[in-house]
């Protein structure tokens, strides 16, 4: 049985606030793409992590934030790189942070942090609905 690799997007990002919505489309438009133009639900809940992710990026990470979206068939694996090494925790929510991490862990299937050149990824993984349409 031949695999084909996963459907990869990419999307480098200026220091800005308008990044954040930026990121959003891009989103939005890859998954439409890749799905024929069909929306299933588990749309917005990608599209709320790449913002939650790309915020966190803008303001705690350094230099180009960097959206990658991978689409595996089941699954969606949203990555954000910046160039800041500093690998953020479990997320502890305070009246000024902590919560865009928090949404993360609870919609996603799974998510975590590495180091990466001489920066790092921040990554999640969420399923899509079945017969959504992403490719393998």
């Amino acid at each position: 049985m031949e695999t084909s690799a996963p459907a990869v997007a990419e999307l480098r990002l200026a220091e800005r606030n308008s990044s954040a919505a930026l990121a959003r489309r891009f989103t939005r438009t890859t998954l439409a793409a890749w799905r024929g133009g069909e929306c299933h639900g588990d749309v917005d809940d990608i599209v709320l992590v790449v913002s939650e992710l790309v915020t966190n990026a803008l303001l705690h990470g350094h230099g180009t934030p960097v959206v990658r979206l991978l689409a595996g068939g089941d699954h969606v694996r949203v990555e954000v790189c910046d160039d800041s090494p500093l690998l953020p925790v479990s997320p502890r929510i305070t009246p000024t942070s902590g919560l865009g991490l928090r949404v993360v862990e609870q919609v996603s299937s799974a998510w975590g942090a590495s180091r990466r050149d001489r920066g790092k990824v921040v990554w999640c993984e969420l399923p899509t609905a079945p017969g959504a349409g992403i490719p393998h």
